[in-house]
């Protein structure tokens, strides 16, 4: 990777989630359940907002076997622990929150290769980012400048 390059130029966004003030109230908001077959890894950044008061965000993450969340499963670790992290309350406001998911964690074997990144918001509404990052390609980029031009 370039020193010059951005997060975001070297890493493909697979699904974004950015409430706005109408969906970011108390209730269960899911990313869409999102393909890992073209990569390696995926990179769960979920940034916190403005929280109102008592508000909480529970993140869980399921696995299924195509995009509609067919035979959806929680998200486990090698060890079996879930990859959701701690409940975020109104003391994380600006802070991050980082989930790595490597292909090894999924199900392969009976193909679940998708994640939806489920989002409960609790008591009142509370402002986030979150967006999905497809990392390591399992395949090279396609060039688009090495192309050979041929006159008639």
């Amino acid at each position: 990777m370039s020193y010059s390059e951005t997060f975001c130029e070297v890493h493909d966004v697979l699904a974004t989630l950015k409430p706005t003030a109408a969906n970011a109230a108390v209730g269960v908001h899911n990313s869409g359940y999102v393909s890992l077959a073209d990569y390696h890894r995926a990179f769960v950044w979920l940034g916190i907002g403005e929280p109102g008061q008592g508000a909480t965000i529970d993140v869980a993450l399921t696995q299924a076997t195509d995009a509609t969340g067919a035979g959806a499963v929680a998200l486990t670790t090698p060890a079996a622990a879930t990859k959701n992290p701690a409940q975020i309350v109104a003391a994380d406001i600006g802070e991050h929150v980082g989930i790595e998911v490597r292909s090894e964690e999924l199900d392969v074997t009976n193909l679940y290769i998708f994640i939806n990144v489920a989002v409960t918001v609790t008591n009142a509404a509370f402002y986030y980012d979150l967006v999905i990052f497809g990392i390591v390609s399992r395949y090279e980029p396609v060039g688009v400048t090495d192309f050979l031009y041929l006159m008639p």
